[in-house]
């Protein structure tokens, strides 16, 4: 894969864009979850045999949509809105490389500003995966939420970003 970006005014930025572009990042997995779903539920509508289907879901297009795209979606998606309601960032990219989709201001940040958005990604997601932990809900499913706290450990961006607002005060 190759690395793109799209480059537009803070302002202008659409929420959902980032979300898009995340999913964007794995369509060849999303493309063979939905592929599988759906040969699975021609079986059993054919058979009526559940057992493919329920499989399909729980092995595959659960945790490839629910577990991995929309917690990393969550994630870009909070970082983008925090540095919108920032004045001072101008523009924001979101790059596409072969690894990773991520969110890059242009502009000034106060160490402030910049330990907010560092922590909106991740805390967005703990949100969501402390919800899911409520009894009655999906416990599997709120460990992706909350895997993302590792996002702020120092040799990852966001907790690079995080240190370097806390030494600069």
């Amino acid at each position: 894969m190759t690395s793109s970006s799209t480059r537009c005014p803070a302002t202008d930025l659409k929420i959902r864009t980032v979300g898009w572009t995340v999913a964007a990042q794995v369509w060849p997995l999303l493309a063979f979850a939905g592929v599988l779903l759906a040969v699975a539920l021609a079986w059993r509508a054919r058979s009526g045999d559940p057992v493919p289907a329920e499989m399909a879901w729980i092995v595959l297009v659960k945790p490839a949509t629910l577990g991995l795209v929309a917690p990393f979606a969550l994630h870009e998606s909070a970082h983008a809105l925090v540095l919108k309601r920032i004045r001072t960032v101008t523009h924001i990219t979101i790059e596409r490389t072969a690894w990773r989709t991520s969110v890059i201001p242009e502009g000034a940040m106060t160490a402030r500003q910049t330990a907010v958005v560092a922590l909106a990604g991740p805390s967005a997601c703990i949100a969501v995966g402390a919800l899911l932990w409520l009894p009655g809900l999906d416990r599997t499913l709120a460990w992706w939420y909350l895997a993302h706290i590792v996002f702020l450990l120092p040799f990852f961006g966001d907790g690079r970003a995080l240190w370097h607002s806390f030494r600069a005060t």
